[in-house]
């Protein structure tokens, strides 16, 4: 199946993007006030999120849609705010692998938080009956995407 060439399927990531739309409503500027605070950028969380799983540079550049020296730059400042720590690669030493550090881990608790407040904000205004629907729905949904074939690499260590 070829997801952009089924319509149903841009129907339906037409739909998710007004979900989103619709929750981020509920959002009160509070995840984007915490990442401000903490002088972090959506490319850096997503680098953050991406290291949870220990990465080399190359594979985070790839992640993130950056020249290498870019990621570079941005992983410099992440280990210099303490977020990020960095060691040599176990097959090739000239290959440096990052992850997330112990601050790291709580500032990603931190946003989940906030996150999760926004999330509990929005689908209190869904009915039961609604909001048990979308459960097991997501339910499915979370169930494929994980165990999807598809996209395995991006989510595998290197």
């Amino acid at each position: 199946m070829k997801l952009y060439a089924n319509p149903s399927c841009s129907r339906l990531a037409h739909l998710v993007v007004r979900f989103m739309s619709a929750m981020h409503r509920y959002d009160d500027d509070r995840t984007l006030a915490l990442m401000h605070a903490e002088k972090l950028t959506t490319p850096q969380l997503a680098v953050l999120e991406f290291v949870r799983v220990p990465r080399t540079v190359s594979v985070i550049a790839v992640h993130v849609g950056l020249s290498r020296p870019a990621t570079s730059q941005m992983i410099n400042k992440l280990v210099k705010r303490r977020l990020v720590r960095r060691s040599e690669g176990t097959l090739d030493r000239r290959e440096k692998a990052v992850a997330l550090s112990a601050s790291g881990t709580t500032l990603l608790e931190k946003i989940s938080r906030f996150r999760s407040a926004r999330f509990r904000a929005s689908l209190a205004a869904l009915s039961p009956a609604t909001g048990g629907r979308l459960g097991v729905v997501l339910e499915s949904v979370v169930a494929e995407l994980e165990t999807s074939k598809k996209f395995a690499h991006r989510r595998s260590p290197d």
